[in-house]
């Protein structure tokens, strides 16, 4: 009897979302189980015993096994899913795992917070406001539906006042980071990015790399371009190491968005690493705007984002060349990382991001020159494009232009990351965007397209749709490919925690020296 219970068990469909949400649970449930200290949540203990008695009361009454009378015949059809005829979805117990729970939350408008308790648990801890609070909602949670609806300009305010009393704290780790002796840290962390722009096992990779892919192309030349934060002398040891594959002299090919044909490299590429014995895939995302293999090459331990593009590796020229030039910017960018990682902002702010932000600021102050001016007069008669964008630039040293440069020491790198914070935290984001093209004071959003090089135009009206995103909270200009705005993902609640937090540490290093 109990057998053919446990048989017919097994053939049965399982309830969705209910058995998902049950799923859930448990999972979350062995994962704290794994932590090393346990702590009681009486709330937990109280749902606990309600579950129990819950489960208890429903047995009682003899449910029926589940069994829509449609199933089969949807079964034959779609055997994955199978859904009754009053539009219930059932999934069989082997496919539930293949099910990811997402969250969405209402009070920052971010749409799936993460696919794991631990995300979704950590972004709502930060106590966020709701920026859009429903008009019809009275206090005791019912609907006045005799209250009109608010105009788009009434949302806006109540979204602005509603961040306005946010009191976004930093974290105790940031905190640290400003208040304590900087100067062990600032020393470690440089000799260790000095140490990672030049490592004997880069060329092990490219050795590996261009055995692994030239017998794929055997018709087309194929050459390893090493880029990132591990060659700008900025990284750390987790960092990957950014690697551009020029298959077919494709350097000065420039796409806004991957095509057909650089997607199916890419698929080859894919096949290739996953067949090696030296290499581990991790990753192929195919759907960004600049696709990538993230991989681990297995001799050497090192995870290499592997792309198609070549506009990353003329950045990186860039900014070595900054950092050669104005050693404080190198200094400034280190201590910045380790800010925006402990802010737990780089999931939207990326280190190349603040790495611009860094060198437009010293463009404020006057210790850097502007790009636009590198990539003028005669002796860059010979630019070099990618697509519309030039690549080269003059470089000369500051003397030349002149500028000084700074000797850092802490004292001096504390009051220049003082004024840097105060910069930000001043900064009017909804009039003005951070150009380091131009490399001046007030850059107004309303007039930068008017004031973009003749290149920019022309590319811009022939594909309108690739323009610079300007209608966002934050607008950062790449200083190379002028149609991007590194930080176009930014939403109004990442800028203004930034905002906050800029702020907040500008008080602490203002306290502290």
């Amino acid at each position: 009897m109990a057998e053919n219970q446990q048989q017919q068990q097994n053939k049965l469909l399982y309830l969705n979302p209910l058995t998902l949400e049950a799923n859930f649970f448990l999972e979350t449930l062995e994962e704290v189980n794994r932590q090393n200290q346990l702590q009681l949540d009486p709330h937990l203990t109280h749902l606990l015993e309600r579950i129990v008695v819950g489960i208890e009361t429903f047995l009682d009454k003899k449910p029926t096994y589940i069994v829509p009378k449609k199933a089969q015949q949807v079964s034959q059809e779609h055997p994955n899913i199978t859904s009754d005829a009053g539009g219930l979805t059932f999934v069989p117990p082997n496919e539930l795992l293949k099910i990811k729970r997402t969250f969405n939350c209402t009070a920052c408008t971010y749409r799936i917070v993460g696919t794991t308790i631990s995300k979704a648990v950590a972004h709502l801890a930060e106590q966020h406001p709701n920026p859009n609070p429903n008009p019809h909602s009275t206090q005791n949670g019912n609907v006045n539906e005799q209250r009109p609806m608010t105009t788009k300009q009434e949302k806006k305010r109540a979204e602005v006042e509603a961040r306005t009393k946010l009191n976004v704290n930093l974290p105790k780790k940031v905190k640290a980071l400003a208040l304590d002796d900087m100067s062990d840290m600032i020393r470690d962390k440089y000799q260790v990015a000095d140490k990672l722009k030049v490592m004997p096992q880069y060329d092990k990779i490219e050795e590996d790399l261009c055995r692994l892919i030239a017998p794929a192309f055997a018709n087309d030349p194929v050459r390893i371009y090493k880029f990132g934060s591990r060659i700008t002398g900025i990284g750390t040891r987790s960092s990957d190491l950014d690697v551009f594959i020029d298959i077919g002299n494709s350097f000065h090919l420039f796409e806004h968005r991957a095509g057909k044909n650089t997607i199916a490299k890419l698929r080859v590429l894919r096949g290739l690493f996953v067949d090696s014995d030296d290499w581990r895939i991790i990753n192929v995302i195919e759907q960004a705007r600049v696709p990538i293999i993230k991989t681990c090459h297995l001799s050497s331990g090192i995870e290499c984002d592997i792309c198609l593009n070549s506009l990353g590796f003329c950045n990186t020229t860039l900014l070595k060349y900054i950092f050669e030039t104005q050693p404080l910017a190198q200094y400034m960018c280190i201590f910045l990382k380790t800010w925006l990682e402990r802010c737990r902002l780089t999931e939207q702010i990326t280190t190349y991001s603040m790495a611009l932000m860094v060198i437009y600021y010293l463009q404020s102050r006057q210790l850097l020159p502007s790009i636009a001016l590198l990539q003028q007069g005669e002796s860059m008669s010979t630019k070099q494009f990618v697509g519309p964008w030039i690549t080269n630039f003059q470089q000369k040293s500051l003397s030349e232009l002149g500028m000084q440069q700074i000797e850092v020491t802490v004292p001096v790198l504390k009051e220049y990351l003082k004024d840097f914070f105060k910069f930000y935290a001043t900064f009017n984001y909804e009039r003005n965007m951070v150009c380091p093209y131009f490399g001046k004071k007030h850059i107004l959003i309303s007039r930068i397209e008017k004031e973009m090089p003749k290149r920019y135009v022309d590319y811009a009206n022939q594909n309108p749709e690739c323009a610079l995103q300007l209608r966002k909270p934050m607008v950062v200009q790449d200083p190379i490919q002028l149609n991007h705005n590194v930080t176009k993902a930014v939403t109004k609640y990442a800028l203004q925690k930034l905002i906050d937090y800029c702020e907040q540490t500008e008080s602490l290093l203002y306290s502290s020296v």
